[in-house]
């Protein structure tokens, strides 16, 4: 398990990744990112657990992802139903100073940005238009090779196609087709919030199964069927989430960051800080 898709945002804070077949790379993980996450689905069909909420995934989904947010995709794909998707990938902090001569726009961004009960998920109707939309942005991406010119490039095209996924979102949300949650059963959602409250607490199984009323063979049982994850994992992703918040939103030292998520033992927390991450903490901070 890897906690974090490692993208640097301070050097390349936009990042386009479109119509991009991930059948063959694509892995089932526990993830966040420093930025905002757009994701279409062109193809494919799975499942995404995004904090405590699940959504199906299908050809049409459009989601939104803020800064740090812990989710997990899960897609049953085959040569018959291979999985591709588009993706942008962004610094909001950096892309608001140029929306702002744009009141629409930069009210949207600031919505799926800051927005705590923001909608994240919109099933698209007409899949063939954003189909050709995204196959459009594609192509002209790929044009220059000057890497400033590149640069700016990637910054415009990002701007237009949130300004269209703006107009979309709005114009869907107007006529109800924001997309519903799936529902975990009450026993996983129950474990679910037990783990949100005393993440930062030592973790013992027989508590969390007590606080369910279930015994601790079925409380691991249950929550690996729901959600594709040991009960370890999971635990491990929030608190490793809630660190690399941490790092780049406080001065707090590192040593006082992972006591603060759970971890006695430092040399432990930095070891795994790096294993997910693919970077020490200290490097984290300042990459």
């Amino acid at each position: 398990m890897r906690l974090d898709n490692y993208a640097d945002l301070g050097r390349h804070p936009v990042q386009l990744s479109l119509y991009l077949n991930r059948s063959e790379s694509f892995r089932d993980i526990f993830h966040a990112h420093q930025g905002i996450e757009i994701l279409y689905v062109h193809r494919g069909n799975g499942r995404v657990m995004i904090g405590q909420e699940l959504f199906e995934m299908k050809p049409g989904t459009l989601l939104f992802f803020k800064p740090f947010q812990l989710h997990t995709i899960r897609m049953t794909i085959t040569e018959q139903q291979p999985y591709i998707r588009s993706m942008l990938l962004f610094d909001p902090a950096v892309l608001l100073r140029y929306t702002e001569p744009y009141p629409s726009l930069n009210s949207f961004l600031l919505h799926i940005w800051k927005h705590p009960f923001g909608d994240q998920w919109v099933d698209v109707t007409d899949t063939d238009a954003m189909d050709k939309l995204f196959h459009f942005y594609k192509d002209e991406s790929q044009v220059s090779h000057n890497a400033p010119v590149q640069s700016e490039k990637v910054l415009l095209d990002t701007l237009s196609l949130l300004h269209r996924i703006q107009n979309l979102f709005d114009k869907q949300s107007a006529v109800g087709r924001v997309g519903s949650s799936l529902r975990f059963s009450p026993s996983v959602t129950a474990i679910l919030a037990w783990i949100e409250a005393n993440y930062a607490s030592e973790f013992r199984l027989t508590d969390l199964a007590r606080h369910v009323h279930l015994t601790p063979n079925h409380v691991s049982y249950l929550f690996h069927r729901e959600t594709g994850s040991t009960l370890t994992n999971y635990l491990t992703a929030k608190r490793l989430q809630q660190a690399s918040f941490l790092l780049k939103a406080t001065n707090l030292s590192i040593r006082e960051i992972g006591h603060r998520i759970g971890f006695s033992n430092f040399s432990y927390f930095c070891q795994l800080f790096k294993k997910h991450n693919g970077l020490s903490p200290a490097k984290y901070r300042t990459s």
